[in-house]
């Protein structure tokens, strides 16, 4: 199996993003987080060991709806770093662009992420420890 290290070698899963109507009808009496700079609600699950990101959005002109309304509900993969910045540089080699600068995450502690995008892969997210 090839090894891709699209974001360097210390990179690590980190979560899948999926996109739901609602978190609440996907499960009940689950805290949440909401975003507002993103746009959106999240919260976390694990299914067989995987932590799920559950991404509602907040309003029609969140980022994350025109998935939703596509039927898209996988949107994107994440993986923590230690240097977003070196990360962001290294995707370039593999094609990836950041469409999105690092900002501070409400539901990461503050922590920066980074959206990076791949006409081949699709959407990533990047989380920095």
């Amino acid at each position: 199996m090839e090894k891709l290290n699209f974001f360097g070698k210390d990179a690590k899963f980190e979560h899948v993003g999926l996109v739901v109507p609602s978190i609440d009808k996907a499960i009940k009496n689950i805290d949440t987080t909401t975003d507002l700079t993103q746009k959106v609600s999240i919260a976390f699950v694990s299914i067989n060991g995987i932590k799920i990101e559950l991404i509602e959005p907040l309003a029609g002109d969140s980022p994350v709806n025109q998935s939703l309304i596509k039927g898209q509900k996988l949107l994107h993969i994440c993986f923590k770093t230690p240097d977003i910045e070196a990360s962001i540089k290294e995707a370039r080699n593999y094609g990836l662009h950041c469409i999105a600068k690092p900002i501070p995450a409400k539901a990461f502690d503050n922590n920066k992420i980074a959206w990076l995008y791949s006409r081949i892969y699709g959407l990533f997210e990047l989380l920095e420890e």
